[in-house]
Formats: C-alpha cells, sequence, structure tokens
C-alpha cells in the first residue's frame, strides 16, 4: 500500500518535515508537519514558521487534506474519544487546535501558570486515557480535556518542585493509577484521590513512560536506558549506549515499543533488542501512536501502520521527494 501520490505529496507535504503523529481510529490519523527552513540562514523560532496538521481518512475516497497553522511552536498530535471523537492538538505554549465532527477551530489556551493549574508550565506530552484527552506540563503538572475549553487539574497537583522535575511524559493503567516523570528521576503516581513521589533508584533524564498490559511500568531514561517496575520497586533492564532516548513507549499486542530518529526496538519482559523489521518498515521510525487495535509509526522517511498481525507501508516521503525532484 501507498496511498500518497505525487500530486498529493505536493500539495500536503512538500518543504515540510514529519514531526508527530497520532491514531484517532484504525481509519482516521492525523500528521503533524513543520517547514523546512534554509540551513545557510539562521534558524527561525518556530512559532515563525508554517506547521500543518494533516488529516489521512483510510476510508474515503478523498484521502487527504491540511490545515495550516501559524504562531504555533512544538505542536504535539492528540485524539480524545470524549466527550465527543476528535483530533487534539497542544503545543508547547498550550495552544489547542481541534478537529472532527465537520469543526476545525483553534480553541482557548489550556489555562494555569505562576504555580497554578490546571497546567502550570509549558505542554510536554499529549495521551489519552481512557478515552479522555491528558495533557503533561512543567512543574509537575497533569490536566485533562472535559470539553471544548474545559480543562481539569489532575489533582490536587503535588508540590511543582524545584530544579529539574517533571513531568516529560505520564501512561496510565486507568485514570485512578497513572504514572508521571521528567527531569532527573522524578517520579509520582497518582491513585485517584492524591499524588505520592515514587522511591525510583536513579537520577537520570527522564524522557517516556509506559503502563505495559504486563502490569509493569516501563521508564525510557537517558541514552535509551530503560527501567521496568512499579510502585517503589524497580530494575534497571537496560543501560543505554544511543545518542538520542526513547521518545516514545507504547504498548502493542505483546510488548513494548520504542523508538527515536534512528530506529525501533522492542521489549519483553526485561529484555530489548532492536527491531528485526525491514528496513521500509523501521526507517520509518520517530513517533508511535496506538488506539482502535492498531499502531501508527511516523517519521521523516514516511509512515507505516501495524493491525496486529503484519506492518503495512501507508507511505514513504523519501520516495515523494526523490520523485519530485525528478519532476
Amino acid at each position: 500500500m501507498n496511498i500518497l501520490g505525487i500530486d498529493q505529496y505536493k500539495e500536503h507535504f512538500q518543504g515540510f518535515g514529519l514531526t508527530d503523529c497520532v491514531v484517532r481510529t484504525k481509519d482516521i490519523f492525523y500528521f503533524i508537519l513543520f517547514q523546512d527552513w534554509d540551513d545557510d540562514k539562521p534558524r527561525p523560532f518556530d512559532e515563525e514558521l508554517e506547521s500543518r496538521l494533516v488529516p489521512l481518512f483510510l476510508a474515503k475516497e478523498k484521502k487527504w487534506s491540511h490545515s495550516v497553522l501559524t504562531g504555533f511552536g512544538g505542536l504535539m498530535a492528540g485524539a480524545t474519544r470524549y466527550p465527543e471523537s476528535k483530533g487534539v492538538m497542544i503545543d508547547r505554549h498550550k495552544q489547542v487546535y481541534a478537529i472532527g465532527g465537520g469543526a476545525r477551530e483553534v480553541e482557548s489556551k489550556i489555562p494555569g501558570g505562576r504555580g497554578l493549574g490546571p497546567l502550570r508550565g509549558g505542554a510536554c506530552r499529549v495521551k489519552q486515557i481512557d478515552g479522555w484527552l491528558y495533557v503533561a506540563g512543567g512543574f509537575r503538572s497533569l490536566c485533562r480535556r472535559v470539553g471544548r475549553n474545559d480543562w481539569a487539574e489532575v489533582g490536587p497537583l503535588p508540590p511543582k518542585g524545584k530544579g529539574e522535575v517533571g513531568f516529560n511524559d505520564f501512561d496510565a493503567f486507568s485514570e485512578s493509577d497513572i504514572y508521571a516523570a521528567g527531569g532527573q528521576g522524578d517520579v509520582w503516581h497518582y491513585d485517584g484521590r492524591a499524588w505520592s513521589q515514587v522511591a525510583f533508584p536513579s537520577n537520570m533524564w527522564i524522557e517516556s513512560v509506559c503502563c505495559g498490559q504486563d502490569g509493569f511500568v516501563y521508564i525510557g531514561a537517558q541514552s535509551g536506558s530503560v527501567f521496568r517496575g512499579r510502585s517503589n520497586e524497580w530494575k534497571l533492564i537496560h543501560r543505554g549506549d544511543l545518542s538520542l532516548p526513547f521518545k516514545d513507549m507504547v504498548w502493542f499486542n505483546d510488548r513494548v515499543y520504542a523508538t527515536n530518529d534512528y530506529g525501533l526496538w522492542e521489549i519483553q519482559g526485561e529484555s530489548l533488542k532492536r527491531s528485526e523489521d525491514s528496513i521500509e518498515i523501521t526507517n520509518c521510525a520517530g513517533n508511535l501512536s496506538v488506539g482502535d487495535g492498531v499502531m501508527l509509526m511516523a517519521g521523516a522517511y514516511g509512515a507505516v501502520l501495524h493491525d496486529g498481525q503484519r506492518w503495512t507501508r501507508l507511505f514513504s516521503l523519501i520516495e515523494m521527494y526523490r520523485q519530485a525532484k525528478k519532476n
């Protein structure tokens, strides 16, 4: 399968890099694109460049479109089922763009700041828990999207702390069993009533969190190191030597998948190994999203989809780029 033709590539993708992706349903996906810039000139601020939101509707005859978003920086892709099914994109400044149900609009910014919730600092990560959209941010804050222009803190929030503290990422077994982490070994647990700090055995920088269906929490730290545990019992199962940490870690089928810009890895039990899938699949590494029984992976070179049985390539951006240069 390669559902992106050269004309569609030129209209929606050319001149942009793919920076994030999310599954809304098994046949509706969103991709975040960021405008390229001339390396010979000083790099502009992100907000001065154009971002694009590109939906892909697999079941429709017209599969592609895009929205132009200006003034956004560090845009992240999210999706929610409640209170209605939508794609919800958040940037690091807490700006919100929602799409779905025939509507596309910029919503009000997520409130908070100066030590107050629902989001004290800038937005760092967007995920879905039990069908609801959650956003983690600086100074140990986490909030939930209740509805349009309506956000509630998950708390009361823990003390905002000093120095290098979270939250860079979070995941959950349920809305009353959430793990959030960041900074240097700063890990917290929410039990539905209150936050408590976890006795984490390292001050490594933390990048990613995944709650697995095997009952363990997996925490990705600096250089691709991985911890496995729960509550106050943790074990370093892999000491990494990578130049980049794992940006995304997700549970799919019977294992954890972890990715950064350089590849795809799999974790089963206490064993981490580089994926043995073909280069056609793994060169699409960079971002992972799971939902509605499928797993989407997308990055600078394209996007692939896992349906629970096998990978399928959706499109190759590098092939489209080369073809466009010839025309």
